[in-house]
This record gives C-alpha cells, sequence and structure tokens, in this order.
C-alpha cells in the first residue's frame, strides 16, 4: 500500500510540474509579445493646441492716453514708437488719444516653438533676431499706417549683432505665420546691442538675414507609428545660428547637408500623456527619421525647450 501510495503522489506531483510549465510559457509568451508589441503601433495622436494655448507669449496691451517722448517697452525689452500722427481708420480719418497698442514678443526658440511659429521665409532657412506682433485699435477698430509714415521699433539683442538684417513681414495670422522679405522702405540698422527697425506695415515682423551655406540641401522625412500622425509637431532647431524650422506633414524645407540641428518632437495621445523625442543629430543627405515619442510630463517638454 505505501508502494502505491508513493506513486500517485510522484503521477500527480509530475501532472503539476507540467501545468506549471505550460502556464509559466504561456505567461512568457504574453510578456514577450507585449514587448515586441509596442505601445505605440496603437497610439492616437491629437492636437498640441491646448499646450501652445497655455504657455505661448501673450498679447500685451498698453492704454496711450497723451502724447510723450517714449518709447512704449514690452516685457522682453522691446521698445516702441509710435504717436497718433501716423494712424488713421481704414476708411479715413485720424486717431486722436487715448488709443490702445498690442504687442506679442517672440526671442527664444521656446517663444516660436510655443507660439508655434517658424522663422523660416517661404523654402529658406533665416537666421532670426526675434519677431513681434504690432496692433493699434482705437474703441475696438484696428487702425492702419497712413500713406508713407512709419513706426519705430528697438530690438535689444545681447549676443553678437549680425548684418545685413532684414524685415520680414508676416501674413496677419494668429500661429504658424508664412514670412516674405519686404519690398517697402522698411530697414534695419544696428546701434550697440540692438536693432533699430523703421516699420511700414503693421502686424507681423521678423528680424532676419536668409542663411547663406555652400552646402547642399536635402528634405529630411519623419515616420511614425499609429494614427493621427499630422498632430505629432516636429522641430528642427539649428545649433550654429537661430532658426526655427517647423515641420510640415513630416517632411522639412530643404536645409543644408551637415548642420548641426537638435530635433524635437511632440504631440498628445489618446490618454492625455505628452509624448516627447530629443534629438542631436546632423543633417545628412535623403534623411529619414523615424520618431520614437517617449511618455512624458508637461514639465518634461517646457524644460526641452527652454533648454534650447
Amino acid at each position: 500500500m505505501s508502494g502505491l501510495h508513493f506513486k500517485q503522489i510522484k503521477m500527480k506531483d509530475t501532472l503539476l510540474l507540467k501545468t506549471f510549465a505550460a502556464a509559466a510559457f504561456l505567461l512568457t509568451l504574453f510578456v514577450t509579445s507585449c514587448k515586441s508589441e509596442r505601445d505605440d503601433t496603437n497610439d492616437t495622436f491629437s492636437s498640441m493646441d491646448d499646450f501652445y494655448n497655455n504657455h505661448r507669449q501673450q498679447e500685451q496691451e498698453f492704454t496711450i492716453d497723451s502724447a510723450g517722448k517714449g518709447p512704449i517697452i514690452g516685457k522682453q525689452n522691446t521698445q516702441l514708437y509710435l504717436d497718433t500722427s501716423i494712424f488713421m481708420f481704414p476708411g479715413g480719418g485720424d486717431l486722436t488719444f487715448p488709443f490702445t497698442v498690442k504687442l506679442i514678443e517672440l526671442y527664444p526658440h521656446s517663444d516660436f516653438m510655443e507660439f508655434p511659429m517658424s522663422t523660416f521665409a517661404g523654402t529658406q532657412v533665416t537666421e532670426s533676431a526675434g519677431a513681434i506682433r504690432v496692433r493699434v485699435f482705437k474703441n475696438g477698430t484696428e487702425l492702419v499706417l497712413k500713406p508713407g509714415k512709419h513706426y519705430t521699433t528697438v530690438m535689444t539683442d545681447t549676443n553678437n549683432l549680425l548684418s545685413n538684417m532684414k524685415v520680414f513681414f508676416g501674413s496677419n495670422a494668429d500661429t504658424d505665420v508664412s514670412w516674405t522679405q519686404t519690398t517697402d522702405a522698411s530697414t534695419v540698422t544696428t546701434n550697440n546691442n540692438s536693432y533699430g527697425l523703421a516699420l511700414y506695415q503693421m502686424g507681423w515682423v521678423n528680424c532676419a538675414r536668409p542663411h547663406v551655406s555652400s552646402s547642399p540641401t536635402t528634405t529630411v522625412t519623419f515616420t511614425a507609428k499609429g494614427s493621427g500622425t499630422q498632430f505629432i509637431d516636429v522641430y528642427i532647431v539649428a545649433k550654429d545660428y537661430f532658426s526655427v524650422v517647423k515641420v510640415s506633414n513630416l517632411k522639412s524645407i530643404p536645409l543644408p547637408i551637415g548642420e548641426n540641428v537638435t530635433i524635437i518632437a511632440m504631440a498628445m495621445d489618446q490618454n492625455k500623456k505628452y509624448r516627447l523625442q530629443n534629438t542631436s543629430t546632423t543633417i545628412t543627405a535623403g534623411m529619414t527619421v523615424a520618431l520614437d515619442l517617449q511618455i512624458v510630463t508637461e514639465q518634461d517638454v517646457l524644460n526641452a525647450l527652454n533648454a534650447l
């Protein structure tokens, strides 16, 4: 009896071990499958508009109620010199006090990317000293410059001033402005640590110059897994000069081969989690970048932009 009892126990133990081994094998397959099938294959990306709305530079308002020497000074030290004599209502009629001046200032990389905004003009890479938008209102009506009149702004730059800077005006959009080099009498002069701009148009202004390179150019293409990839915002930031290129439909404008850049890609996923990729690289011919955005916090995104 004892021998039979011993044999039954051994058979039960063997069956138990086989069951355990099978369960362990299935668990291994499940874990391996989860690891091999990355979450991003099922990601659905959505707009970053809420992020931009929360963090972009806000429009500053100044009420001008009497004549004075000026200037109006923005929080990033932009100086504006203007008065009632140079403005009129769109249908005619002189401006009287009081009136309102509205100003947006974009200077560091983060300002442009949080707006969001590029510095390039058409398909031309530019080197920028900053951008502003100036608008003037009277009782809610936006005013225009009188023919032949201009206002003056001073943009302070504590870095080395660049020569041959030009005025680029932007389409009067709220975001993603398209820049065009001016053909009017607007000019840029340099003085100590600042640029002085005489401006014959209102709205968006970018103080910049075309970037000159002897290298051939190439476009950079980006690929991404998941759906809604058109909502992934990709920026290419030059390391050796100030330029922010916002990529459209995962393909860049032509960029000089051999230049060192930082690529920032960011998005919001279906779980309302921020995604970020921050990569330093060099532009190569026919370059393709496979995006692999990692889950981060909102502060991580801000830190990445502020570190540029």
